[in-house]
């Protein structure tokens, strides 16, 4: 039976409870106005008030039904109660992030693997330190990050071995806090991946920022 928007500007609750199933599970109010076109595309959805398509996922829809300009063409039928609902979303949305991104921030300033003063001039002399890692339009023409490539590096390193064991005492601290609250395995750190990942991390510099939940879920699951 085809569905048709209602007084409200939502679509018949029959056409919602046929497409649930390829919902993602999520509680975002966008999902009540849209549904997920293909399961091998999960960013592909579309509008079940108007039957239109587009990609962008659930956060295009918001935009789509709230009449939003500059992304996704509007739903100008859509009630004046479900667009301050989706731009209500979108809003919550930013702040949502924004007040994260300030709490990393906060997180971030609180690391500190240097320690005293004393500490930091006499690792002066055995390595310069390295500036932040800022990327330039250039970078998208280097060479990409590679983990094993750095063996040749290292063994022209000459440090001394005490100094050295100092400084990354810390940074194992932090490394073993996170297994202990994450409730890893032990013998996860003999594998391969996490002893790359954490030379990946270390080559590309300070203030790397790790992959979120979607990113995992998403992108780099099926790579």
């Amino acid at each position: 039976m085809s569905s048709v928007p209602n007084i409200d500007g939502n679509a018949s609750s029959g056409a919602t409870n046929a497409n649930s199933g390829r919902k993602h599970k999520s509680n975002d109010v966008g999902w009540e106005f849209g549904d997920i076109v293909d399961e091998k595309n999960l960013v592909r959805v579309m509008c079940l008030l108007c039957k239109k398509q587009f990609s962008g996922g659930v956060y295009r829809l918001k935009e789509h039904v709230a009449n939003i300009p500059g992304n996704v063409a509007g739903y100008w039928l859509a009630t004046q109660k479900n667009r301050m609902k989706c731009k209500q979303a979108i809003m919550d949305a930013k702040n949502k992030k924004k007040y994260k991104q300030k709490e990393e921030d906060a997180l971030s300033a609180e690391v500190d693997i240097l320690g005293e003063e004393e500490l930091e001039e006499e690792m002066k002399g055995l390595w310069p330190r390295k500036k932040p890692n800022f990327l330039s339009p250039m970078d998208r023409f280097a060479l990409p990050i590679n983990p094993e490539s750095s063996e040749k590096t290292k063994r022209q390193q000459n440090t001394n071995e005490k100094l050295f064991k100092v400084r990354a005492d810390p940074v194992q601290e932090y490394v073993s806090n996170w297994v202990y609250e994450a409730g890893i395995p032990f013998n996860a750190i003999d594998n391969d991946s996490f002893k790359t990942m954490v030379e990946a991390i270390g080559q590309f510099g300070w203030h790397f920022k790790p992959s979120s939940q979607w990113q995992l879920r998403e992108i780099f699951l099926t790579r």
